[in-house]
């Protein structure tokens, strides 16, 4: 024999086949309870096939390792939802006359400030553990649990939705980095390993000064773009490189790989531009479909629920921790009480107050290193299970969803004579448009072609008549391109998704595409519209014609109730077509049994009556 074999338990692997099946099954079962997060019924199920019930699944070096993925991928995605352009503005962002970032940095300091008592007060009512490791836990805030509720209820984009918004992610940040520096001070002391940390921070800050620019460059987008095609996928290598070379050296310089993979999610969120948006949602599928379910229901494995009967009083520290968790996240939005009303402080507040990742990260930490005993873990994993069921619900009942009819316009910034062109064919097809500009010349003539027209500020300073969040397409038509590059960016940077500028210069058009901007330069657009003629006449018509009964729209998806159904079951009157769908930076083409998703949007063909019939109900 070349090769001597080493005898192997053939059994090995049946514990992770057990945990992956769960994964499988465990969101089917929970399809019907749409309210109950995937994530809590996977540390259910770990507790049912561990030690403290079944005994089917224990700790061993595969699942462990793989838990310890899965840990290292679920901190790698919170630091991907860090948005720069939000905590660090090149203008500070206002709403009702509010500068959101320094406001929600006080709120912070504020839950922080107030988790020093309520850390001692739960310690004085008998809960053992770590001081310090309990003010992480009530002052960190699930970010990827209130992210997609602000989504769902649409205020993400508006001054409450921004300022919760920031301050869930300060809370994550300091809260990984606070946990870092406080687990190696009281691993090593005050002593000069401590700063070896600022190792990761000094690759952080190479990256974030060079890496953009870096990426941005055209041989180097070209040659990625070459390479991201299906079977080799290099954007996502990268990423998944990049994850693990930074959890590599947070254990090399004695930190947590929590910190490591938070900033290498960080460095993605950086790095990454509009046109990869497929890339995070492929590193979410690889995350969440694979290593994370492993690490949770893992985590309801290790939960010891027989300590926790031998130890019943612990169960009743629940609701004081619910409690002082309610207070010190509270009542710092009470700072914000002067820009909103009681309900949406209170509201904010209590969304704030969701726990998951980070929290129950604390707990398996500070169970491994003895800062916690197995009660006091298995009380606090508790805590933050309940605190996502109970407190989105919460979040609803004091603010209540009530469906609006948004009045969506298309803006357009500078009324000169293609701007009025413009307006007045999008008007004869029925849609809204209003004007920006500061020469006042030129807004009194828009006005007296019956459009509505505002200073420049009254966009940029968020004035009702032009709240970003009812823009559906803003189109920047100066003759200065440079002008065109510097409007766009400040309409992007307040959320409005589709904007289209003119550029005349085509050296310009990679640095309009570059920032997600929709260039229109005549000099090629001409001659794609030519060959459209040429090939699709009747297509043409049919977009361009004001004189028959059919039109063509763009519609966004805002309707939650209709999310996940098949466009089948749509029932479409028969004349309306669905072209095609824009989800995520991709394309679609429609099919009977493709399921909508909130925020999709859709290219529809059909009778006029039929169309704004359609938008209403998607819409809203």
């Amino acid at each position: 024999m070349l090769f001597a074999t080493v005898p192997e338990d053939p059994s090995r692997f049946i514990p992770l086949s057990i945990v992956l099946l769960l994964a499988f099954f465990v969101p089917i079962l929970l399809s019907r309870f749409r309210g109950l997060p995937v994530v809590v019924g996977e540390i259910i199920a770990g507790v049912l096939v561990g030690p403290s019930l079944l005994g089917w699944v224990s700790e061993g070096p595969i699942l462990t390792f793989m838990s310890d993925i899965g840990l290292a991928f679920l901190m790698f995605l919170a630091g991907l939802e860090i948005d720069f352009d939000a905590i660090f503005p090149k203008k500070l962002r206002r709403g009702n006359g509010m500068q959101v970032v320094p406001l929600a940095f006080w709120i912070y300091l504020g839950t922080l400030a107030l988790a020093l008592p309520g850390a001692w007060l739960v310690k004085r009512g008998g809960l053992s553990g770590d001081f310090w490791m309990m003010i992480f836990v009530l002052s960190a805030t699930s970010l990827g649990v209130l992210l997609p509720v602000l989504k769902e209820r649409e205020v993400i984009r508006n001054p409450f939705g921004r300022l919760v918004f920031i301050t869930a992610m300060l809370a994550d940040f300091i809260t990984v980095l606070g946990l870092t520096f406080y687990l190696i001070t009281l691993d090593k002391g005050l002593s000069l390993e401590v700063f070896s940390v600022g190792l990761l921070f000094v690759a952080f800050v190479v990256i974030y000064r060079v890496g953009p620019g870096f990426v941005q460059m055209p041989s180097v987008k070209g040659f990625f773009e070459e390479l991201s095609r299906a079977t080799v996928q290099i954007k996502v290598r990268g990423a998944i490189a990049i994850l693990m070379l930074f959890v590599v050296m947070a254990e090399f310089v004695g930190a947590e790989l929590i910190l490591g993979a938070f900033l290498g999610g960080m460095i993605i969120s950086l790095l990454k531009g509009p046109e990869d948006e497929g890339l995070v949602h492929k590193l979410e599928a690889f995350g969440f479909g694979f290593f994370i379910p492993v690490f949770f229901i893992l985590v309801g494995v290790e939960l010891d629920v027989r300590a926790l009967m031998d130890a019943p009083e612990s169960l009743l520290f629940l609701p004081l921790l619910l409690l002082v968790s309610l207070v010190v996240k509270i009542l710092p939005m009470f700072l914000a009480k002067k820009y909103f009303s009681w309900r949406e402080v209170l509201g904010g507040g209590v969304l704030l107050n969701t726990h998951l990742s980070l929290e129950v990260a604390v707990a398996v930490i500070g169970a491994r290193l003895g800062l916690f005993d197995a009660a006091t873990s298995t009380t606090v994993i508790l805590f933050a299970v309940i605190s996502v069921i109970l407190m989105p619900l919460l979040f609803g009942a004091i603010l209540p969803h009530i469906p609006q009819q948004i009045s969506r316009f298309t803006l357009i910034v500078e009324a000169n004579e293609l701007g009025i062109q413009v307006a007045e064919q999008l008007r004869a097809h029925g849609d809204h448009v209003k004007f920006i500009d500061d020469d006042p010349t030129r807004l009194k003539k828009v006005q007296e072609k019956g459009f509505t027209g505002f200073a420049n500020e009254a966009l940029l300073n968020g004035s009702p008549p032009l709240d970003p969040s009812h823009i559906f397409s803003a189109l920047v038509l100066s003759e200065d391109d440079t002008k065109n590059l510097e409007i766009s960016t400040k309409v992007q940077a307040l959320g409005v998704a589709n904007i289209i500028a003119l550029v005349k210069t085509p050296e310009m058009l990679r640095e309009f595409q570059r920032l997600g901007i929709k260039p229109f330069s005549p000099a090629i657009q001409r001659a794609t519209m030519l060959s459209m003629m040429a090939r699709n006449a009747d297509v043409l018509s049919i977009l361009t014609s004001t004189q028959d009964e059919r039109d063509s729209w763009e519609v966004v998806l805002a309707n939650p109730t209709l999310v996940g159904t098949q466009l089948r079951e749509l029932q479409l009157p028969g004349d309306l077509l669905v072209l095609a769908i824009h989800r995520n930076g991709e394309f679609l083409i429609p099919r009977g049994n493709t399921r909508l998703e909130m925020h999709d949007r859709l290219s529809l063909v059909g009778n006029l009556e039929d169309l704004k019939d359609i938008r209403s109900w998607l819409e809203n």
